[in-house]
């Protein structure tokens, strides 16, 4: 297949890429930078010939303390570039012209917000803080696609675990035998190797019956102690160092709340009703093999 990738040079994006190449797939890539303007229509040339489209781009909600500005910028990144995919499928479907199979839009497990004990499945409704809007108006862009008659399939997408990333924030302070929770260390993480991700995205390609969201997380949600405490056993490190809320909430402000201290359990329940087996469904096992794997 030919397939265009938004976000193929990100950290899931990359392994995505080497993973589909792998396969015999031909990839394109795309980033956000070269649509000319915000909510400007796609070039009708980059859909020429491309089968499937897997949508991932987006700024890092975690790059920067959360202003007016760059919460502007988040918004516009994903939801400008996902509207103009959409409207370009809708412009050749109306042209006669051929359309992709598949759109694979990644979306956030921030779609639900955050509670310190509910638990969160694909039939549950989106919150009500900025971040819920940021993901319930992506989703609603990459809809569009249905009008074009192309398949759409959303991926509510949690913490990714593998080498770099997340992991390589965190790990810096256990490396320095600082290292340990964050706020009460009760709040759940919904977290996903990235091996798990890019096989999921696979599947979809192929999976004629699978449309619509899908929770990408893994099967048993974490605390953040045992994140910390997953983590410290990996380094030889200790985990203890308890990092209070204050501190974080003057460092971060707004974001500290949403990614750090409050929490969410967002459960895969439509892809374990698909049958899906998660190659790393146990924290302690998939933080171990981030740290080694090269």
């Amino acid at each position: 297949m030919r397939i265009l990738l938004t976000g193929g040079t990100g950290f899931v994006g990359s392994a995505l890429n080497e993973a589909l190449k792998s396969q015999g797939h031909e990839t394109v890539l795309l980033t956000r930078h070269d649509v000319p303007a915000p909510g400007a229509a796609l070039a009708t040339q980059w859909l020429d010939g491309i089968d499937v489209v897997v949508n991932m781009a987006g700024e890092s909600i975690a790059g920067g303390r959360w202003t007016a500005a760059y919460k502007q910028k988040i918004r516009d990144s994903r939801i400008s570039l996902t509207r103009a995919l959409a409207e370009a499928c809708s412009a050749a479907a109306a042209n006669g012209q051929p359309t992709p199979k598949v759109l694979v839009s990644f979306s956030a497990v921030g779609y639900y917000g955050t509670h310190p004990t509910q638990s969160f499945d694909e039939q549950s409704p989106a919150g009500d803080s900025w971040l819920c809007g940021v993901a319930r108006d992506w989703e609603a862009a990459a809809a569009r696609v249905g009008e074009a008659g192309v398949r759409l399939v959303v991926l509510r997408l949690g913490v990714v675990l593998g080498p770099g990333g997340f992991l390589a924030r965190l790990a810096t302070p256990f490396r320095l035998f600082v290292g340990g929770p964050a706020g009460a260390g009760t709040q759940p993480i919904s977290w996903i190797h990235r091996d798990d991700v890019v096989a999921v995205v696979g599947r979809t390609l192929t999976d004629a019956a699978m449309k619509g969201p899908y929770n990408l997380t893994a099967p048993q949600p974490a605390t953040m102690n045992e994140m910390a405490s997953a983590i410290g056993d990996a380094l030889q490190r200790p985990s203890w160092l308890r990092t209070p809320a204050l501190p974080l909430r003057l460092l971060f402000g707004e974001m500290a709340d949403e990614l750090i201290l409050n929490g969410q359990r967002v459960l895969p329940t439509r892809l374990q009703a698909a049958g899906y087996s998660f190659r790393h469904p146990e924290l302690r096992a998939a933080v171990r093999s981030a740290f080694i794997e090269k």
